[in-house]
């Protein structure tokens, strides 16, 4: 009876010792499920943003278009900044991405400490995003203001919000606030205040009179943006010429806002842009990027009934520098924009 207990207690041990065995060096067998099959993991944001959104619609046209893709998982994280890094890591092989958070990468600056040479394009073009500055009227008036330039040259205590520090929104403020002389220190200096917060707070604070400006990424019809001014008479801010030539060198475009987006908005506004792009690495096979380039690029009905903001996407338009961020194409996606002549 003992000997079979004891025959007993070491088959178990075999069993235990290969099932840990076959999860690899790191004991973890997630890596190498998506390493040797053909799930795909893509890096979005947070489930409710449109880039979830986006990514549960590619998800399901690759499931639907191209055979050699078992399924694809959509991650609701980590956002333009982040996303990059997911794909450094290998914890994802796709990944949505801004047009110039490529060229942040790639040169290794500002949100980077260090350059990601092996970041390849897939598509881009996909939309059209702002960044949204607004005002509220109560603050303007008070102060006189009609531009962000008017805060520094009259010293004013502007009380601003951004998103949570490191995020893409509070890039754009810290640039914006560049190009215009300013920082959070200056304002401080001129008794005003920054604060780095969630979007309820943002809308509480604009609403209850503790915030007068709030600067944010933005797509049309945004939903927080779109709650403040209903709310509170507020004024979206265009950037002039001057200002915008030198926020050309961290990557955005110039970009119209048309009128009549938001309650209140009755002039379009000339605003900063950007966009969102597809973006994989150099592990990705050229077999599987041009599969994947193909289905986006020859399904755009199925993409904007996804979404409706992605029924701008031209998939010509969106390999230019502008809406790729400048990085290269990945040769699969290359190999199948040539074969359609839009590019050499």
């Amino acid at each position: 009876m003992k000997k079979a207990k004891s025959m007993v207690l070491i088959f178990l041990m075999l069993l235990l010792i290969a099932a840990g065995c076959s999860k690899g060096p790191s004991g973890s067998s997630k890596a190498s499920s998506n390493s040797n099959s053909n799930a795909l993991r893509m890096a979005t944001l947070s489930q409710g943003g449109a880039w979830y959104v986006y990514g549960a619609t590619i998800s399901e046209l690759l499931n639907k278009k191209v055979k050699d893709i078992e399924r694809v998982d959509v991650l609701p994280y980590a956002g333009g900044l982040g996303n990059v890094q997911i794909l450094d890591k290998g914890e994802a092989e796709l990944a949505l991405t801004f047009s110039l958070n490529n060229r942040w990468a790639v040169d290794g600056t500002f949100g980077y400490k260090k350059k990601y040479s092996n970041l390849r394009v897939l598509a881009g073009g996909f939309d059209e995003y702002y960044v949204g500055i607004i005002m509220t009227n109560k603050f303007m008036d008070k102060y006189g203001i009609t531009s962000i330039a008017d805060i520094k040259e009259k010293k004013v205590p502007v009380k601003l919000l951004t998103l949570n520090k490191g995020s893409q929104g509070e890039y754009a403020a810290i640039q914006v606030l560049e190009a215009y002389g300013l920082d959070y220190d200056r304002i401080k200096s001129f008794g005003g205040s920054v604060e780095h917060t969630t979007f309820d707070v943002v809308k509480s604070s604009i609403q209850d009179g503790k915030a007068d400006m709030f600067i944010q990424v933005m797509t049309k019809g945004h939903p927080t943006f779109t709650e403040i001014a209903l709310q509170t008479p507020v004024t979206f801010i265009p950037v002039e010429d001057e200002y915008l030539d030198k926020l050309k060198k961290f990557g955005y475009s110039k970009a119209i806002l048309p009128p009549k987006v938001f309650h209140g908005q009755d002039k379009e506004v000339q605003a900063l842009g950007l966009t969102t792009t597809l973006v994989t690495t150099t592990d990705l096979s050229d077999k599987m990027a041009y599969e994947i380039t193909k289905a986006i690029a020859e399904n755009k009905e199925t993409l904007v009934k996804g979404h409706q903001s992605l029924s701008v996407y031209d998939p010509e338009k969106g390999i230019t520098a502008d809406a790729t961020g400048g990085i290269p194409l990945h040769p699969g996606a290359e190999k199948y924009y040539k074969e359609k002549g839009w590019i050499k």
